[in-house]
């Protein structure tokens, strides 16, 4: 029974997403490792014995791509080797993924590997690259209102969807609702930043949501006709596109891990979107 390689699909800034293999000739991808990294704070207090936990984050860490680069002659080498470092000189961010996780990507930048042949003679060189990932996280390739389907352009093994997809709805025109945060961890923009967009249309004379799991809230507190689109996106909200920060009561909303319970009161309809990538460690 063959086993077919692995492969890496790198996208690099806004350019088109492209399997390294495809790039560099004589490359061949041998897989990839990482792992989470934790940082602790502690407070020294003086004539107390120990430390006290202040807070844990989650910290940057390396991501290592193995590779092995064939070639026939110095000539070939050589020019694989340039095609190779010319990849990353953009400065650029870059999406990674494989194909063994599919639908779950990291945002990295490159750090530049020595590549030399294994011993003298030899036509082959195999090195390690590392990719910092500043950010500590995985994210779904997708957002949450994105298109989920049953192929692994969507939905995978570790993402916490359990397989049936069908029952997760980011969209609803009803005041009771439910989200599910797939994610491994919490989404608090006011704590942690979290990217989370709440898209919302209504009519009435204002709107307020709250997310009854992790009580917290967000109210708008101007009349709206049902056409207006107002975004809370973190922190912040708008006003078809414009600063609006000052109509609301500058309230956040935060998502538990799994099922968040919503109500909205004051609007008469409603419409709202929730926008956001899944978080994995």
């Amino acid at each position: 029974m063959s086993v077919s390689n692995p492969e890496l699909y790198l996208k690099i800034g806004d350019q088109d997403e492209f399997n390294i293999e495809d790039k560099v000739q004589g490359l061949t991808f041998l897989g990839d490792d990482s792992t989470p990294a934790l940082a602790n704070t502690y407070q020294e207090i003086s004539g107390i014995d120990g430390s006290k936990l202040q807070y844990t984050t989650f910290s940057r860490y390396q991501v290592v791509a193995n590779f092995c680069l064939f070639f026939r002659d110095w000539q070939d080498y050589k020019l694989a080797k340039h095609q190779f470092y010319r990849l990353f000189t953009s400065r650029q961010q870059i999406r990674m993924r494989t194909d063994v996780e599919s639908a779950i990507v990291r945002f990295v930048y490159p750090n530049l590997p020595e590549i030399k042949p294994d011993q003298n003679g030899s036509h082959y060189a195999t090195f390690s690259m590392s990719f910092d990932n500043p950010s500590g996280f995985r994210y779904s390739l997708y957002r949450s209102d994105g298109t989920y389907s049953n192929d692994d352009d969507g939905v995978q093994f570790g993402m916490n969807l359990h397989n049936n997809e069908d029952q997760y709805n980011y969209h609803f025109t009803t005041k009771l609702f439910k989200v599910f945060n797939a994610s491994d961890i919490p989404l608090d923009p006011w704590k942690y930043k979290s990217d989370l967009r709440i898209i919302v249309k209504f009519s009435g004379n204002s709107l307020k949501l709250t997310n009854t799991t992790t009580n917290t809230e967000w109210a708008y507190n101007k009349p709206s006709n049902g056409q207006d689109t107002i975004i809370l996106d973190g922190i912040f909200t708008t006003l078809n596109g414009n600063p609006a920060s000052a109509n609301s009561d500058y309230g956040t909303i935060s998502l538990a891990t799994e099922w968040n319970n919503f109500t909205v009161d004051g609007a008469d309809s409603v419409d709202i979107t929730f926008s956001f990538p899944f978080v994995y460690i």
